[in-house]
Formats: C-alpha cells, sequence, structure tokens
C-alpha cells in the first residue's frame, strides 16, 4: 500500500532550533526518513519555512507507518492517508493512452 504522509511541527518544537541542525536529536528526529525493514520511503519533500515535511511511503499496513512515525507524534501533527497509484491502475485496466 502507498501512504502519503504530512508531517508538521513549530518553531518551539523544532530539534533543529532548539539543538541545531547538525546536532544528534535533530539526525535522530529526521531517522524516519530513511524508513525501515516494514516501510519503505518513496520521497520526502520538505517546506522548512513552515517546519513541514511531506512523504510518500509504501508499506504493507498502517501499524507498520505509524510505527515509524511514532518519534515525529510528540513534535506536532502527522497525517496519514493511504493512497492508490492511479496511473498503475489505468495501466492494468488497459485504459492508458485511450
Amino acid at each position: 500500500m502507498l501512504f502519503h504522509v504530512t508531517a508538521k511541527h513549530n518553531y518551539e518544537t523544532c530539534p533543529a532550533i532548539q539543538s541545531g541542525f547538525d546536532s544528534d536529536k535533530t539526525v535522530e528526529f529526521q531517522r524516519w526518513i530513511e524508513g525501515n525493514d516494514d516501510v519503505k520511503v518513496l520521497g520526502v519533500w520538505g517546506y522548512q519555512v513552515s517546519h513541514t515535511a511531506f512523504a510518500v511511503l509504501e508499506a504493507d499496513d498502517m501499524q507498520s507507518v505509524t510505527t515509524l512515525l511514532r518519534p515525529q507524534m510528540g513534535r506536532g501533527d502527522i497525517q496519514v492517508v493511504p493512497v492508490m497509484d492511479n496511473i498503475a491502475t489505468r495501466k492494468e485496466k488497459g485504459q492508458w493512452g485511450k
């Protein structure tokens, strides 16, 4: 399954502001970007001005995504939405190019 993630924190909860951009705290806070054995991170895009990250993840279930993102949950709002690959679906149905 594919999941779209919006992860937002604020200036007061930002580890880079609190501890520095290269601090251990910031490095650990962003570790989820690497994914794990259960979740493949397909892409992550940030809008640093608003302390927001957007990501597309692939996993078998929502619980795996929740486990990966748990450290983020105490810093701000996390939205995880299951999404479909509409291009793949159109191709599978034989509708591509028609």
